[in-house]
C-alpha cells in the first residue's frame, strides 16, 4: 500500500509539472515581437502606448536600475483571459506558516501556480478536507527568472501606467536575484526594487501625476499590510492559548470577520465574473501570501539607502545576505528594518 502511494504521489507531481510546462509553452508560442506590432499602423493606440511605455520601462530597469534582463518583455500575448496563472496557497487550521512547495531548479515556495484550474480545484478540495486554509490568487504577471524571455501579457498592459511599469521593475527583480527556499526575501526584494525605480522613474516631474498616483496606491497597499499584520500577530496569539478547538475557532472567525469588514470599506469589490472574480474572504492562507510580498520591504530600501542608491552595490549586499543560512539571513534583515525605525541600530559586520 505504501509503495502504491509514493508512485500515485509521484503521478500526480508529474502531472502538475506536465501542465506547467505546457501552460507556458502554449504562451511563448502565441508571442509576437513589440517591435513588428509597432510597425502595423492597424495597431489598436491604446495598446500601442502601452507597448511603448513597457519598452522604455524595460530600458531603464537597464541603466538606471542596473538590472540584468534577457529578452523579456520585448514580446506581446494576447490570452483572451484576464489573468495567466493561479497561485494556490495553503495554511494549517491554527497557523499562519504558510505550506510550503519544493520544485527542481527554483527549490521551494510558498504556493503552488496552475495553469489548469481542475487540477488545482482537485488539489484545493484535498486541502480543504484535510483541513487546511486556503486561498487563490490570480496572477497578472509572473517571471521565470531568466530561464525564459517573459512576454508583454494583456492580463496587464491595461493598468494605469504607474502599476505597470512598477510590474515591470518588479518582474526583471526577480531575474536579477532569486533565493532557493525563501519567499519572503525574494518577493520582499522585488518589491523594493519595484517602489525604488519608481521613485526615480518619475523623479524628474514628468507624469508627476503618475507618481501622486502610485504613491497613493502604495498607501492603501501599506494600510491594507498593516492591518493584515495586525491581524496575523491577533491569531498566532489565539493559537497559542489554552483554548478548546471550538473556542479558538471562534476567535479565529472575530478576528477574520473584522478585517473582512474593514476591507469591504476600503475598497469596492468587483462585480464576480470570468476575469474579475471577487476577492476570497480572509484566511490563515491569504494573510500569509500578503505577507510574503511586503514583510522585509523597508529592510531592503534601509540597504539601499546605506548605499545612496547605487544599485550595483545594492545587489551584491542583497547577493551576500542571501548566501546565509536561512534563519541568519532573516536576523540581519529585522535589524536592518529595525534600523528604519531607530537610526542607532547596529548592524554586525555580516549582515553588511
Amino acid at each position: 500500500m505504501f509503495v502504491l502511494l509514493v508512485l500515485l504521489a509521484a503521478c500526480n507531481e508529474m502531472q502538475y509539472y506536465k501542465q506547467s510546462v505546457q501552460g507556458h509553452l502554449d504562451i511563448i508560442g502565441q508571442a509576437t515581437d513589440i517591435e513588428q506590432l509597432l510597425a502595423d499602423d492597424s495597431l489598436n493606440p491604446p495598446v500601442r502606448e502601452k507597448l511603448l511605455l513597457v519598452l522604455q520601462a524595460r530600458a531603464f530597469a537597464v541603466e538606471t536600475l542596473r538590472l540584468s534582463v534577457n529578452d523579456s518583455y520585448t514580446e506581446y500575448v494576447d490570452l483572451k483571459r484576464g489573468y495567466v496563472v493561479e497561485n494556490l496557497y495553503a495554511a494549517e487550521e491554527f497557523s499562519t506558516q504558510l505550506v510550503t512547495w519544493c520544485y527542481p531548479i527554483i527549490g521551494c515556495a510558498s504556493y503552488r501556480g496552475y495553469f489548469d484550474a481542475a487540477m488545482l480545484q482537485r488539489y484545493r478540495d484535498e486541502l480543504i478536507e484535510q483541513g487546511y486554509d486556503t486561498y487563490v490568487g490570480h496572477v497578472t504577471a509572473y517571471s521565470t527568472l531568466g530561464w525564459f524571455d517573459d512576454p508583454v501579457l494583456n492580463t496587464f498592459i491595461t493598468l494605469p501606467d504607474y502599476r505597470l511599469v512598477g510590474l515591470i521593475f518588479h518582474e526583471l527583480a526577480h531575474q536579477q536575484l532569486y533565493i532557493d527556499d525563501d519567499t519572503v526575501f525574494n518577493e520582499s526584494f522585488a518589491t523594493a526594487v519595484e517602489q525604488a525605480g519608481m521613485e526615480l522613474f518619475y523623479a524628474d516631474g514628468n507624469d508627476a501625476g503618475q507618481l501622486a498616483s502610485y504613491r497613493t496606491y502604495r498607501n492603501r497597499v501599506s494600510q491594507l499590510v498593516a492591518m493584515a499584520a495586525q491581524a496575523r500577530q491577533e491569531l498566532q496569539d489565539i493559537y497559542q492559548q489554552p483554548l478548546s478547538l471550538q473556542g479558538k475557532r471562534e476567535a479565529k472567525a472575530r478576528v477574520l470577520g473584522r478585517l473582512d469588514r474593514w476591507y469591504a470599506q476600503m475598497t469596492a469589490k468587483p462585480v464576480a465574473g470570468p476575469d474579475k472574480p471577487v476577492p476570497e474572504e480572509f484566511n490563515n492562507a491569504r494573510l500569509g501570501a500578503m505577507g510574503a510580498y511586503h514583510q522585509q520591504v523597508p529592510a531592503f530600501l534601509q540597504i539601499l539607502a546605506s548605499h545612496q542608491r547605487d544599485f550595483t552595490l545594492f545587489y551584491a549586499h542583497v547577493a551576500r545576505l542571501g548566501r546565509l543560512a536561512a534563519d541568519e539571513r532573516r536576523q540581519c534583515l529585522d535589524l536592518w528594518g529595525e534600523k528604519t525605525r531607530d537610526s542607532d541600530t547596529a548592524i554586525p559586520l555580516a549582515c553588511r
